[in-house]
């Protein structure tokens, strides 16, 4: 990530009020490829699985 956690948080919180739950999606960096439909995404955290489903 280009932007620490704490950094993107206080921005986004300049312009609404984010609440328990809330998710902040911040887009990629070049170079990454694009996600298309039918692509699977999950998203991890400690090695623990939290998101998992697929593009529609």
């Amino acid at each position: 990530m280009i932007f620490f956690f704490d950094k993107l948080i206080s921005y986004v919180s300049g312009f609404i009020t984010l609440k328990i739950g809330d998710l902040i999606f911040t887009g990629t960096p070049s170079g990454v490829g694009p996600v298309k439909i039918g692509d699977r995404l999950q998203g991890y955290l400690n090695d623990k699985l939290l998101l998992d489903f697929y593009v529609r």
